[in-house]
């Protein structure tokens, strides 16, 4: 079994990123809201805080929910843990694969990554260890068919 995972420093920003943006957003709008005088400029400053908070906390729980800090990998499966809740652990079958999507599966160099199957859904970027190995072995084992839709769009990629 190959065992695939983040560095450190990786591995604090997708698990505590969140807590320091969201102290900073916090530390601005503390004076604004103390000094509110019902102003529109005011307003809209407070509004733009407010929903730059909710984006960066939103989109950390989705990864809370999809991001495996170590993924170890057979012939036959994947097995995902150390979830944001380390007791969590996912086993995902190749043949249970019903899409890639993301990143390098829809033609980019690097973003969020995830492999879907009919009832969970994992997620990784390329910052993982030997993330090449990995990505070769998931396209080398998944269905046939969802490695047809893949293929194009990374050959699409290349001849960039």
């Amino acid at each position: 079994m190959t065992v695939f995972t983040y560095k450190p420093f990786y591995r604090f920003i997708y698990r505590y990123g969140n807590l320091p943006v969201t102290i900073i957003i916090l530390i601005y709008m503390l004076p604004a809201i103390v000094t509110y005088r019902y102003e529109i400029g005011q307003s809209a400053y407070l509004m733009l805080l407010s929903v730059m908070l909710i984006y960066v906390n939103k989109l950390y729980l989705r990864l809370y929910k999809i991001l495996p800090l170590q993924i170890a990998i057979d012939d036959e499966k994947i097995v995902c843990s150390h979830f944001f809740k380390n007791d969590k652990k996912i086993i995902l079958h190749f043949s249970d694969i019903i899409e890639l999507k993301g990143g390098v599966f829809i033609g980019k160099s690097k973003g969020l990554m995830q492999v879907g199957g009919e009832k969970t859904t994992i997620g990784f970027f390329h910052h993982l260890t030997h993330v090449n190995i990995f990505i070769t072995a998931l396209l080398h084992n998944a269905p046939l068919e969802v490695y047809k839709q893949v293929d194009e769009k990374i050959k699409s990629r290349l001849e960039r």
